[in-house]
């Protein structure tokens, strides 16, 4: 049963993953080269975060208190985002800092789901994967439209307020997660 609180967490999760991915290059304003250092620096913080920071803080911590705490921080990063829409700087560095608390997250949330689902890894990383990545189907495409139909900071509240749901959602499946720590 507990697969089905943290494959929801993860469908929200990923709305706000999706969203800072697919849409802040948007409103950068940077050339290809630009957006390319900005997502190099991204991808080495989360790469390292997922590959020893993670592995640290889970043994430190466990692992539903470095999800909850990880969500929070994100959900706060994409709130930046969105109230910073026109200072590039303050973006960049929220993005880049986003790639830690990316690789951390999906560490956890892969470890968490391994831990607790009560059918084969084949069978849980599959079902969790589908559902994990409806949101990011619809995020990149949705951020889009919210900016068009209102402005661009608010993709940044959306993924943000999707992201705090999914933290909602993993604290209220804590009863069917007791095997993690």
């Amino acid at each position: 049963m507990g697969l089905l609180p943290i494959g929801l967490t993860a469908l929200f999760y990923n709305f706000g993953f999706f969203t800072l991915l697919a849409f802040s290059p948007f409103v950068l304003g940077l050339d290809a080269h630009g957006i390319g250092y900005v997502f190099f620096f991204w991808g080495v913080f989360l790469a390292i975060s997922s590959v020893i920071i993670a592995p640290k803080l889970q043994g430190r911590f466990g692992t539903k208190k470095i999800m909850y705490m990880v969500l929070l921080l994100f959900t706060l990063l994409l709130i930046i985002m969105g109230l910073s829409v026109e200072y590039v700087p303050i973006l960049i560095i929220c993005i880049v800092l986003s790639g830690g608390l990316l690789g951390v997250n999906n560490t956890m949330i892969t470890t968490a789901v391994m831990e607790v689902s009560p059918v084969e890894r084949s069978v849980a990383s599959s079902a969790y994967s589908f559902v994990r990545f409806v949101g990011g189907a619809i995020a990149p495409w949705l951020a889009g439209k919210l900016s068009e139909w209102f402005n661009p900071h608010v993709p940044f509240y959306f993924g943000g307020i999707a992201v705090l749901i999914g933290l909602f959602v993993l604290y209220s499946g804590r009863t069917y997660m007791i095997d993690l720590k």
